[in-house]
């Protein structure tokens, strides 16, 4: 893998998939010194719903050194459409071979995601993602997925609500997460 953290064009051959009804958007800031730079590999699919409103599912692994609200690494989730709101997760990272093994988890995740999206012709797949390089980080989502569940276990996984209020993710919270085929996936032990 890479020497910095810069992943992008080593897992798909292009930024933005559009298909039929379905937009993919991949935005990465890469990394070369973690300590001093910040990190963000962001996800975006835009899909068209009952041929009238479109759902933006947002989901990104990120650090930001100069933000004064998350100044550690974190999954995020912004599922608005689905009236969801806002989810953070925070991951135990101490060095940039920890942030590297949570982004190739994330990665792994996504592909995992997106393959299930796939239509019968694997267009995706073959147009779009490098298999290879997916292949090789098979089954490294479960470094996430632990995370997520200890989160869930403290009683530490929450979500900021549209109305901007903090609430721990259980219950109708929870059901809405799962029944969310794009983040699903992460949520998959809870």
């Amino acid at each position: 893998m890479t020497g910095g953290l810069k992943f992008l064009h080593e897992f798909f051959t292009k930024k933005k998939y559009d298909a039929g009804g379905m937009t993919i958007t991949l935005d990465e800031r890469p990394a070369f010194d973690i300590s001093s730079e910040d990190y963000r590999f962001r996800v975006v699919i835009a899909e068209v719903v009952d041929e009238v409103d479109i759902y933006y599912r947002d989901m990104a692994i990120e650090d930001h050194h100069q933000q004064a609200k998350h100044q550690r690494p974190h999954l995020q989730f912004k599922l608005h459409a689905d009236g969801v709101g806002h989810i953070h997760i925070f991951l135990p990272i101490s060095d940039a071979k920890d942030y590297r093994k949570y982004i190739l988890s994330f990665l792994d995740i996504i592909g995992s995601v997106l393959v299930a999206m796939d239509n019968e012709k694997k267009e995706l797949q073959h147009k779009f993602m490098i298999s290879g390089s997916f292949d090789k980080i098979k089954g490294m989502g479960d470094n996430i997925k632990r995370v997520v569940y200890d989160s869930y276990k403290k009683g530490e996984l929450t979500l900021v609500t549209l109305d901007k209020e903090i609430k721990v993710i259980e219950g109708d919270y929870l059901k809405k997460i799962k029944d969310i085929p794009q983040i699903a996936p992460f949520f998959e032990r809870v």
